[in-house]
């Protein structure tokens, strides 16, 4: 074949062939601007959103927001459990996997332990995807049901006053049975997971029956989370929201009013006995890790508070259903910002009027991410004449031999 119409073949077969311009992608897809397995590749779409400078799954990537985080930095969720499916928890998916570690109101546990409507702190890395590193399911009270209100839905635990709402899940321990709230009796002992409201009161948003009144053992443990309200060194009394405990005069000394705490102890014939005070704080506290927060605003010396944590606001803070008037004393809020310093939150967002366990954060925005710019592989095209054309031959005249 002569050499010019060998190159005309060549173009056109290249043409004809576009898998022949990508380059195999390890990951089982094309690259460059070719498919992958679940979306577009290099500068294409991932799973759930655009890869390289586009969205990841609750954020922007690169140079955007992770889920949870910017970069490599985590995130520090303080929250429920909303839904299965890796879990989610102020409407963000944090991933499970075999390296996660668990634990249950300071002791080990297994995601086994996890319920739906648990309050829970979760710890994760965001890097890509939010995965969750330790998961610690904190509950707000824990002992014997001293009185149930089944036209209110509230009922009263150590003095604390519990208020369950119409599908607020009520549950058997090491059990999947469910109970009607019409179930709970005075005598029981329960685990309750909720949300602080101030003054004594909470809002449950899971209840484990852990003994029917009529089967309790003689011990029944006790814990109770809350800010310290007073201290009477006196009579070796504590008060933490509506509840005043007998402890040991020596666990009071390291305590101040003000401070959130957890109080662990026992029931021993009849009686409340505590037998640890420790401070609590928001785990991972490092400057510039992101936060995201469920609760009910309180007033701190310096400000806003929720779970403890002090909240400082500024002209960038973005309001959803509502605006910086809003934010009173008793109303519930969903915070999402970072960490300005231990104990201190720069708030980025504060969303009103929140349903705990069915809600997603507003996007924060950002720049602008402009869609990627392919660049084409140029391909170096042979300057082509025209086809070379073998001379003619004269045929030489033959004689006549006439």
């Amino acid at each position: 074949m002569p050499k010019a119409l060998r190159w005309w073949v060549l173009v056109l077969g290249l043409a004809t062939l576009p898998e022949a311009w990508a380059l195999p992608n390890p990951a089982g897809g094309v690259g460059g601007s070719g498919a992958t397995p679940d979306g577009i590749g290099g500068t294409g779409i991932h799973p759930g959103g655009i890869g390289g400078t586009g969205i990841h799954p609750g954020g922007i990537g690169g140079t955007g927001i992770h889920p949870g985080g910017i970069g490599g930095t985590g995130i520090t969720a303080l929250g429920v459990i909303q839904r299965f499916g890796s879990i989610y928890v102020n409407g963000q998916e944090y991933v499970l996997s075999p390296q996660t570690r668990y634990s249950v109101d300071g002791a080990a546990g297994t995601a086994k332990d996890l319920r739906l409507g648990d309050r829970v702190t979760v710890q994760a890395a965001a890097d890509g995807q939010a995965v969750a590193q330790v998961v610690r399911v904190e509950h707000a009270v824990i002992g014997k049901v001293t009185d149930v209100d089944a036209v209110k839905r509230q009922f009263t635990i150590l003095g604390e006053t519990i208020q369950a709402g119409k599908m607020t899940p009520l549950t058997v321990h090491n059990s999947d049975q469910s109970l009607p709230f019409a179930a709970l009796k005075a005598g029981d002992v329960v685990s309750v997971s909720g949300l602080d409201r101030g003054n004594g009161h909470w809002l449950a948003t899971e209840i484990c029956r852990r003994y029917p009144a009529d089967a309790a053992p003689a011990r029944v443990p006790l814990l109770l989370r809350g800010r310290v309200d007073a201290i009477y060194p006196g009579q070796n009394t504590l008060e933490v929201g509506a509840t005043k405990l007998k402890v040991n005069g020596t666990l009071l000394r390291a305590i101040q009013v003000g401070q959130s705490v957890v109080v662990r102890g026992e029931y021993t014939d009849g009686k409340t006995r505590a037998e640890s005070i420790s401070p609590t704080a928001l785990a991972a506290q490092e400057v510039g890790n992101r936060v995201s927060l469920l609760g009910y605003l309180d007033r701190g010396t310096d400000g806003w508070t929720t779970h403890g944590v002090s909240l400082v606001e500024n002209h960038h803070t973005l309001y959803e259903n509502g605006d910086a008037a809003d934010m009173q004393a008793g109303s519930m809020v969903a915070i999402s910002g970072k960490v300005k310093a231990p104990g201190v939150v720069a708030v980025e967002s504060v969303t009103f009027s929140v349903n705990p366990m069915d809600f997603d954060f507003p996007i924060i925005p950002r720049m602008p991410v402009l869609p990627p710019v392919l660049h084409h592989p140029e391909i170096e095209r042979p300057e082509f004449g025209p086809p070379e054309i073998e001379p003619l031959v004269e045929r030489p005249e033959l004689p006549d031999n006439d």
